[in-house]
């Protein structure tokens, strides 16, 4: 009897997190004004909908998904009940409900990690875990636009979840829930391709950490079955759109894809939707343009640490954008659970559970470090986050002390003090590794606080301190906000040079800088 009161204890305990998670997520939704990719995602979902999967606007279609057609579903129902209804907002109703339906969807990532942790560690651990994920800023920020980031955050936790499920419980049923996960990955973030090149890793490790050694007919069994899953999902998520087109007739813009197409038969049929297959070369043009060029470039250039590059990247990018977006109760937990993974799990312990939440993250941090161009916030990558507050559940089962306990309580109420602050504006969080957060820009560059995310809190800021003005593109003396992309100017469009010898003298809503310029230093 006690065991089934704790259990609903759990779940209740869970139910109140989910739903602080909601509220804090509906309450920042509203304030939040229209990002630079939101319109672009509800564009393309409209015209999905339709009937149209096509990539017509190469620079904003580039990178948008099937999935995306969830947040057009209010929209949609609107539509079915009022059929003249029209609207003359520029999509901001549409785009204001559809943030709601990735909010909703980001739930399930929470139950998720309860699920994993708990399988891992029991089921303190689980809700653990879930609170640490729903105090996470960058995480919060993601699930409260309209993007596909949220998505591929559940979606490649699912995929590891339950590849690792069918490695502790081998069946073709849990062998089919994963071919779908890997699949349906594929509709909603293309930096998901790479499962096809993660998961076979993490299924050859894992064969030899549970010694399983499928018999050849198996083996080409679960290759067929994974074919036929992952083909079926993707042409059915483009309507099957131009499926096995000649690969002679695309027109590929990216130096791989033109490659591949000089060097296999024109008449060589392409097995997937036209659609697919361009945001794939697409995806690649754009990153091999890189940021900045004001004529081609799909995103402004990268900046980081006071550096800036106009069409390159930077191999430490990520790894100092999560030292400084990274909540430091977080380093704290993680690294005392690197020191009881090590003094309490055996190496053969750890090749069969740790191994997996490890994976993904390496895989990820490498690739994004050194093989991509495309470095625009630490958005690209969040997806890392969940399976670190998983392993962070390790604590649960060997922390009992009461000094410990104590310990962690003080860490998560300092993470809830350091989250207060940016409560309508989670995009741009930084942690206090960077105490004067006017400085932030130096440290994290532009696209890591700027995301057209705050222009609603700017106009309530200079409602209230009518004498500061936005910064004019000529020279006059005054006090005026800038945005940091302007200031860092992340398009080389030179509009605002002239302020740039000017060090900010505060920060506007963690978003902007407040530039003072005197009638002495103007007139010199």
């Amino acid at each position: 009897m006690l065991y089934f009161q704790k259990i609903q204890q759990g779940k209740w305990i869970l139910a109140l997190i989910i739903v602080l998670y909601l509220v804090n997520g509906i309450i920042c939704i509203r304030h939040l004004s229209i990002t630079s990719d939101e319109g672009s995602f509800i564009n393309y979902a409209v015209r999905l909908l339709k009937g149209k999967p096509e990539r017509i606007y190469p620079v904003s279609d580039n990178s948008k998904m099937p999935i995306s057609v969830l947040n057009v579903i209010p929209r949609g129902i609107e539509q079915l009940r009022f059929p003249q209804t029209k609207k003359y907002d520029y999509g901001y109703s549409d785009i204001l409900r559809g943030r709601y339906i990735t909010l909703l969807v980001s739930v399930f990532i929470i139950l998720l990690v309860f699920r994993w942790s708990t399988d891992l560690y029991g089921e303190q651990a689980g809700l653990f875990s879930a609170f640490l994920f729903t105090l996470c800023p960058n995480n919060l920020a993601a699930a409260t636009l309209v993007t596909t980031d949220s998505y591929s955050v559940l979606f490649l936790l699912l995929t590891m979840y339950l590849l690792w499920r069918f490695l502790q419980l081998p069946s073709w049923r849990h062998y089919l829930f994963f071919c779908l996960a890997v699949a349906f990955s594929q509709t909603a973030k293309q930096s998901l391709f790479h499962l096809y090149l993660l998961a076979p890793i993490c299924l050859i490790l894992g064969f030899k950490a549970y010694g399983l050694r499928p018999k050849p007919k198996i083996i080409l069994s679960g290759l067929l079955l994974f074919i036929c899953v992952n083909w079926a999902i993707l042409n059915l998520g483009f309507y099957f759109f131009r499926t096995n087109m000649n690969l002679g007739n695309y027109q590929f813009k990216s130096h791989f894809f033109q490659t591949v197409q000089r060097n296999l038969p024109s008449g060589t049929p392409v097995p997937f939707p036209q659609p697919f297959v361009d945001g794939l070369d697409q995806a690649k043009f754009y990153d091999q343009i890189g940021g900045g060029d004001t004529a081609r470039s799909s995103f402004g250039k990268t900046t980081i640490l006071g550096k800036s590059n106009t069409g390159g990247s930077f191999w430490y990018y990520y790894l100092v954008s999560l030292l400084f977006k990274t909540p430091i109760t977080y380093f704290i937990l993680i690294g005392w659970s690197l020191y009881l993974l090590v003094k309490q799990t055996s190496f053969a312990i750890f090749l069969k559970r740790e191994c997996f939440l490890f994976l993904p993250v390496i895989y990820f941090l490498v690739l994004m470090s050194f093989f991509y161009n495309t470095q625009n916030g630490l958005r690209h990558i969040i997806f890392i986050y969940p399976f670190l507050f998983i392993f962070c559940g390790i604590l649960m089962k060997w922390v009992y002390s009461a000094g410990q306990i104590a310990l962690i309580a003080a860490l998560l109420f300092y993470l809830l003090f350091s989250d207060f602050k940016y409560r309508n504006n989670y995009y741009a969080y930084t942690n206090e590794l960077i105490w004067d957060k006017k400085d932030a820009y130096r440290y994290v560059g532009s696209n890591n606080l700027y995301f057209g995310q705050a222009k609603f809190l700017l106009l309530d800021y200079l409602h209230r301190h009518p004498e500061i003005k936005m910064a004019p593109k000529m020279p006059q003396a005054g006090l005026f906000v800038i945005g940091v992309d302007d200031y860092l100017d992340i398009w080389n469009l030179h509009q605002y040079d002239w302020i740039n010898k000017y060090k900010p003298v505060d920060q506007v809503v963690f978003a902007y800088l407040l530039i003072k310029v005197d009638e002495k230093d103007f007139r010199r």
